[in-house]
């Protein structure tokens, strides 16, 4: 199956990919978290994330409206054929149990199908890394640069 990339806009500054920590530190308003997407958009790096992602940060009231506007503002990419088939070889080439790190794998496959350069922002020290380090060997894979935050 020959994977597609996802095309950026803007100046063609690759992508930054938020996961569910990332963005859920953008919703509460952390300065950290926003002027480093304040950083990728100017660079012109797109901001995405995965469809998974905003079940993970799900949020009510003034919270939820602020979530509300950054999905309309980021790249929600879905989880189509190309991610799922990525996501099944991160986690077959690693051999993690997919009902555990399942969403983690569908993460790093939206990410290493994106333009690149690529990076991933997370807290995530124990299960991201492993599928991260798997993507760089998947041929015609970018190299998925870790932002720890």
């Amino acid at each position: 199956m020959v994977s597609k990339r996802l095309k950026a806009t803007g100046k063609g500054g690759g992508t930054l990919v938020l996961d569910a920590r990332s963005l859920s530190r953008q919703v509460d308003g952390d300065t950290g978290m926003r002027a480093r997407i304040k950083a990728a958009e100017l660079n012109g790096r797109r901001v995405a994330l995965s469809a998974l992602t905003p079940l993970e940060v799900r949020r009510s009231e003034q919270a939820g409206r602020r979530l509300a506007f950054l999905l309309a503002r980021f790249d929600v990419r879905p989880v189509d054929k190309a991610v799922l088939h990525t996501a099944g070889r991160l986690l077959g080439t690693t051999g993690l149990d997919g009902h555990e790190y399942l969403v983690d794998a569908v993460v790093v496959a939206t990410t290493a199908l994106c333009l690149p350069p690529v990076r991933l922002v997370t807290s995530d020290r124990s299960h991201i890394p492993t599928p991260t380090a798997a993507a760089r060997e998947l041929p015609q894979q970018p190299e998925i640069g870790l932002i720890t935050v």
